[in-house]
């Protein structure tokens, strides 16, 4: 418990100090940590909050969110791999309207659908994602088209260049926040995506 604490401490003095944007600071805290190695007694554990509710420092703040059962149908749902809403469980936390989290609403199989349609799709211009900064918009046109060959290839070797989707980290989507102005704009983003297909 004391180390859970004094994780606490450290991460809210972390996100404390003046003239540092909080969220920027708390990326690098967690990213400089070696795989394993990173002290996550500060994280809100959602499976551990809601199963036990035990007593500690994160846990009172998570609360059961009510959905509206009828705003998506079964079959709609179904037909986006979704499992129908009334099975969904929602959490959110005290003092964050708005905030939502729901555990895996998906039916078997569809969590890989959607992980490629996020691949495809969304990592496609005009959306705005982190190789932009180091390539130009030719070279970062369809991340997916240029990279699948070398996701295919089963065999690790650490000599093969990564491929673009190896190094692509996040995509924005709609509002972009641009870290060096501290500026947003929004982004016409107006994908279609495609109803999932039994087993893909």
């Amino acid at each position: 418990m004391g180390k859970m604490s004094a994780a606490v401490g450290s991460v809210a003095t972390l996100a404390a100090e003046p003239g540092e944007d909080a969220f920027r600071k708390l990326f690098r805290f967690y990213r400089q940590s070696r795989p394993g190695t990173a002290d996550l007694g500060a994280v809100i554990d959602f499976s551990a909050a809601h199963a036990a509710r035990g007593p500690g420092p994160e846990a009172h703040k998570v609360v059961r969110s009510q959905l509206s059962l009828s705003s998506v149908s079964d079959h709609d749902a179904h037909r986006a791999g979704l499992q129908p809403v009334s099975k969904w469980q929602a959490y959110g936390l005290e003092g964050y309207p708005g905030f939502i989290f729901i555990p895996n609403p998906f039916l078997p199989g569809y969590q890989w659908h959607w992980v490629k349609q996020c691949l495809k799709l969304y990592s496609q211009k005009p959306n705005v994602c982190n190789l932009d900064k180091h390539m130009t918009e030719e070279q970062t046109q369809d991340l997916w088209e240029q990279s699948k060959e070398f996701l295919r290839c089963k065999e690790v070797n650490k000599r093969r260049p990564r491929s673009l989707l190896e190094k692509l980290r996040w995509v924005t989507l709609g509002y972009h926040y641009n870290w060096d102005s501290k500026s947003k704009w929004l982004l016409p983003v107006g994908f279609r995506v495609s109803e999932p297909k039994q087993g893909s």
